[in-house]
């Protein structure tokens, strides 16, 4: 729980301090249609979708969320019953719960494994304290159409349904708190006009999930469309709504549990590969498992007098600042280093001379370029220099 209020408060402060996040989640239904959305906007790409089979004591469920966090931002499990969450400005809970806290994991989590409705998944959560709605609301949605936003605001636990609309919206306002709804967020009154005028869709959402996107330091990084009937996931990765992966969720579950990297489903996309290399924040999130890369470089001559530095994008090599992390020697025709990043990190780097005295011929004999890598798992980078001579 502490790593879900944690990402939840640093969300809020982006909103607050930058005006730049901006999730939005809504659903909507028909006697035949029910669906859920979601745009999940935040600094990091290193998204996941985690399988989990039914149990003797737990429902299947699809989770989404970031890799290395506890807790995921939402899912649906296998009869509908989905929720996500979004970040509010700080709101006042000046109050003792006296309730126990979830013993598990999130809350809603636990919901998804023990509950089939709306109305399950209340009686379920009134069970626990929840301080994290201080700064966040929850949209739980299910297959009938029922749908409620749990927030806090007034001092109080609060329930809010569709009322006289067939409809219902969360963005990152307090709605509770909040006169006039339409006034605070423009993505909020556009949900709710084409909401308002239309039934539900596929197309129709993925048409608000685009109009709704961000891009920017804090952009929609993956995006949802549930089918609540038909425990359907309609999947779109770092605002490209050109490319969907459909996810049939009985048909996943029986696959056995799995955990995929959002990314893996999608053909890359430049726009998300420059922000993985320049703006992704995953080396704030401490949970995140690292990588070890070793860095070997070989030459084909001894290279007896000189030093051998590597230095990139990535903070563990220096920022690009000279000289860079210094290669430990191993032998004259042998240098290594290792060096832990983040899993999900990208990153390019260069190998130099001290003072970038020489020009350094790779196996091909050209000028050895900048090289790109994505922290995986554990492995080693060779470079093969062939020759290197002294600058004129």
């Amino acid at each position: 729980m502490k790593i879900l209020f944690n990402i939840i408060v640093y969300m809020t402060l982006v909103c607050l301090n930058n005006y730049l996040f901006a999730c939005t989640i809504f659903t909507s239904a028909s006697n035949d249609v029910v669906l859920a959305g979601n745009n999940e906007d935040m600094c990091t790409t290193n998204t996941i979708i985690h399988l989990i089979p039914p149990s003797q004591d737990n429902y299947g469920r699809i989770l989404w969320g970031f890799k290395g966090e506890g807790n995921y931002q939402g899912g649906m499990n296998e009869y509908g019953l989905f929720f996500d969450g979004a970040g509010t400005p700080k709101v006042e809970m000046a109050y003792k719960w006296d309730l126990p806290k979830y013993n598990g994991d999130y809350v809603m989590q636990g919901a998804l494994e023990q509950c089939k409705t709306v109305e399950e998944a209340l009686e379920f959560i009134k069970n626990y304290k929840m301080p994290y709605l201080q700064h966040c609301h929850i949209l739980l949605a299910d297959a009938t159409g029922d749908a409620v936003l749990i927030e806090w605001g007034n001092n109080k636990l609060n329930f809010l349904r569709k009322a006289d609309k067939n409809f219902l919206i969360a963005t990152n306002f307090n709605i509770t708190e909040t006169t006039d709804p339409e006034d605070e967020c423009y993505r909020y009154l556009t949900v709710q006009n084409m909401l308002d005028n239309s039934e539900p869709n596929i197309e129709l959402y993925k048409n608000i999930l685009s109009l709704t996107h961000v891009e920017g330091k804090y952009p929609t990084v993956y995006s949802t469309i549930c089918d609540l009937k038909n425990q359907k996931v309609y999947l779109y990765n770092f605002h490209n709504y050109s490319f969907c992966k459909e996810l049939d969720l009985n048909e996943e579950l029986a696959k056995g549990e799995k955990q995929y990297m959002i990314r893996s489903f999608f053909p890359v996309s430049t726009s998300e590969l420059m922000f993985r290399m320049m703006n992704d924040c995953i080396d704030d999130f401490e949970n995140v498992p690292t990588s070890l890369i070793t860095f070997k470089i070989n030459l084909k001559k001894p290279f007896e007098e000189e030093k051998l530095f590597i230095n990139g994008s990535a903070k563990e090599l220096g920022d690009w600042d000279e000289p860079g992390i210094e290669l430990e020697r191993i032998n004259n025709n042998t240098f290594e280093k290792t060096i832990p990043f983040k899993e999900g990190k990208m990153f390019d780097f260069s190998i130099s001379a001290l003072n970038d005295k020489y020009f350094l011929f790779d196996s091909n004999n050209e000028l050895l370029k900048e090289k790109t890598v994505e922290a995986k798992t554990d492995t080693t980078v060779i470079i093969n220099i062939s020759d290197w001579k002294l600058k004129e």
